[in-house]
């Protein structure tokens, strides 16, 4: 006599077979996840970097200004002391080059919702930071090695103290004894330093490379956040 559908030992090690094959293929998936999350992240960036080229044909090679002009900010804005006027932000600045990566994936608040919630009047942030340098009245003929300067860095962002600002400036680090924070700290200063284990960042000439920490700011030997004139 034929016997029809499965015994319950056999429907049992079937059961047990899928569960092995998802157990070894779930962080298989995760990883692929994850993968294409950083990718993303990196395209993003990379749409930074065009449209701040296209920025610089449109303004004889002048980056975006926010802040009043200086020539030395590291030293005029050691303490702060000129953040005053703002005219809005190098992201608003460059929307019109149809700028739409902002966001990155991996960014836990990349719209900084929580930084909305903490400060009302703090401006709208995204996932990137730009470095100060750029922000004070800088033409593209005074970086001196742009294959080794960066211009955005990653936002940190998520828990309890978000950075809330859409800059960052090097010279706030802890060298500085008179700078209102520090901004470098790699735990709690402005860049997200862990993001995809390393973190992203954007160079002058327009490639984006994930680097340690470390290997972007490591004073007194190392620091390819300094405009180099």
């Amino acid at each position: 006599m034929r016997r029809s559908g499965f015994t319950l030992i056999e429907l049992l090690v079937v059961i047990a077979i899928l569960a092995i094959l998802a157990a070894l293929l779930f962080p298989v998936f995760q990883r692929a996840k994850g993968a294409a999350k950083a990718t993303e992240c990196l395209s993003s960036m990379r749409q930074l970097g065009v449209a701040t080229q296209l920025y610089l044909s449109d303004f004889d090679g002048r980056y975006p200004q926010t802040k009043t002009t200086s020539a030395d900010p590291a030293v005029e804005d050691s303490d702060g002391g000129i953040e005053e006027p703002e005219y809005g932000t190098v992201f608003e600045l460059l929307a019109p080059y149809k700028l739409k990566g902002l966001v990155c994936d991996e960014d836990p608040d990349p719209r900084g919702l929580a930084c909305a919630t903490l400060n009302p009047d703090a401006p709208a942030v995204t996932s990137y930071l730009v470095n100060g340098y750029f922000v004070f009245g800088l033409n593209e003929s005074q970086v001196g090695q742009p294959g080794a300067t960066i211009s955005f860095a990653e936002r940190r962002s998520g828990g309890d103290t978000p950075d809330c600002d859409t800059l960052y400036r090097p010279w706030w680090n802890r060298l500085n004894r008179i700078a209102p924070e520090d901004d470098m700290n790699p735990e709690t200063g402005a860049v997200a330093t862990t993001r995809h284990v390393k973190s992203n960042f954007l160079f002058t000439d327009g490639h984006v490379k994930p680097m340690a920490w470390s290997q972007t700011w490591a004073p007194p030997t190392v620091d390819v956040h300094r405009v180099v004139r």
